[in-house]
């Protein structure tokens, strides 16, 4: 899957866990909090009110004038505020309310039984307590405000939210940690399967101190490599075997061969076509002979690397030169930018060497026969041009032609002679090898044009 990784994935999971957790706490937290508090308050202002309410009727009994000064004496005790009616007489204590802030229901209703009602006034809760005083014809009113209440359920909910983000934040962390100890031998795995794919066959993942699931992976991924090696191992020695078995009847047959060549005008001319189509057929031989030996070489890893830090401007010469005495070739151009008269690359001379002369070899093979070498360098980069002007290669082509053994319809038809299919499989090897790549595009002559690409000598990097 793009886009999000697993640690990532299950980090967000473990935080989105921690935060629903949280968050489902704290709201069963406020509400029985806010519960108790306003059940506990709603308790203690009805206690109160039943007291109160036992002293105004006994001031009312005592005479009305008194009623006032108990209001406010019940005003400054309890901090709320008292009203009562006598028939369509108001008397109210010292508070700042006054009684059109009661509740209509409670002011017009003929009260039997004590009532209370919560309303929002300037939005603070006000709790109101009616009392019906049926002895003396009258009805006391406690009004208190619910600040002190709201103020706690307020601090509450800050708590509970700021509780809620930290367990959030704790869930995220304790779940990147447990997500990194679970996701760290994936990691180890896909590493080593990189290397492996890089061509270091001797990667293996630790066994020691692992839980059992670890280890069995651990284990079954060691073993596949080993697997792997073996087959491999087993597949170069063959094919180096048969290559070798090979040399001796081969080096008979060009020797044969050369021999009939001496004396061909000897020969009839339906011999002489025999004796042309032996030739070539000797030639192609001996160099898939000589490609599957280096090939086999290279899987088995038993032609170590030689690097060195060359010339790139001299070592493209030299080989051009080795290739064309060699093997007999036409002459090539050369041509190096100024950029890269003094710059080196970190490459193995021989197979540098090998490199050169299988793209020549198809270049003056299935080109046109013009081939020209341009050398530049960019950036820290090197960049080498094989071109030649024959039909180029089809771009459905251009990937498979570095597989071994493949000769599409278009390498058949750039010329007489059939390719052995493992020259450019190994121009790909080497430069591989080198830390290069290799791609197909097209000539400045019309033709195909083999660009390899090299990194700068690591002593002249920047």
């Amino acid at each position: 899957m793009s886009g999000v990784s697993l640690r990532r994935r299950f980090t967000r999971n473990f935080a989105v866990l921690a935060l629903v957790v949280a968050s489902l706490f704290a709201a069963l937290t406020y509400i029985g909090v806010r519960h108790i508090v306003v059940t506990s308050r709603q308790s203690s202002d009805l206690r109160q009110a039943y007291v109160n309410a036992a002293l105004v009727r006994q001031s009312i009994r005592d005479g009305v004038s008194s009623v006032p000064a108990v209001l406010s004496s019940l005003d400054t005790a309890t901090l709320s505020t008292s009203f009562v009616r006598i028939g369509s007489t108001w008397f109210a204590g010292n508070g700042d309310a006054s009684p059109e802030s009661l509740p209509e229901s409670l002011k017009q209703s003929p009260l039997r039984h004590v009532a209370r009602q919560v309303v929002i006034t300037n939005g603070q809760p006000v709790l109101v307590i009616a009392v019906p005083l049926s002895s003396v014809g009258a009805t006391y009113f406690q009004r208190r405000v619910l600040t002190d209440v709201n103020g706690t359920l307020f601090r509450l909910v800050e708590v509970l939210a700021l509780g809620a983000i930290v367990t959030t934040a704790v869930g995220a962390i304790g779940g990147r940690r447990a997500t990194r100890r679970a996701v760290a031998p994936l990691e180890e795995t896909a590493a080593a399967a990189r290397r492996v794919a890089s061509g270091d066959l001797a990667a293996r993942l630790p066994l020691g101190g692992r839980d059992d699931e670890v280890a069995m992976l651990s284990r079954a991924f060691n073993e596949m490599i080993d697997l792997l090696v073996q087959r491999l191992e087993r597949d170069a020695r063959f094919a180096g075997d048969v290559s070798h078995e090979l040399r001796s009847p081969l080096t008979t047959l060009a020797m044969t061969t050369e021999l009939l060549t001496a004396h061909r005008d000897e020969l009839s001319p339906e011999a002489r076509e025999a004796l042309d189509l032996l030739s070539g057929d000797v030639h192609t031989f001996q160099s898939l002979v000589e490609d599957l030996l280096e090939m086999a070489r290279a899987d088995a890893g038993s032609d170590g690397l030689v690097i060195e830090s060359l010339g790139v401007h001299e070592l493209v010469h030299q080989c051009v030169l080795a290739a064309t005495r060699r093997h007999q070739l036409p002459s090539t151009t050369v041509i190096v930018t100024p950029s890269a008269l003094e710059t080196k690359v970190d490459v193995d001379r021989r197979r540098f060497e090998r490199v050169i002369t299988n793209l020549l070899e198809n270049g003056y093979r299935y080109g046109g026969g013009t081939v020209i070498i341009h050398v530049d360098q960019v950036g820290d980069d090197v960049i080498i041009d094989v071109d030649d002007d024959g039909p180029g290669i089809r771009e459905s082509d251009r990937e498979r032609v570095f597989e071994r053994f493949y000769r599409g319809a278009s390498a058949g038809a750039r010329g007489d002679q059939r390719g052995t299919g493992l020259g450019l499989a190994l121009v790909a090897e080497h430069i591989g090898r080198f830390g290069g790549t290799v791609e197909i595009l097209d000539a400045a002559l019309g033709g195909c044009r083999v660009r390899l690409t090299l990194p700068v000598a690591a002593e002249e990097a920047p």
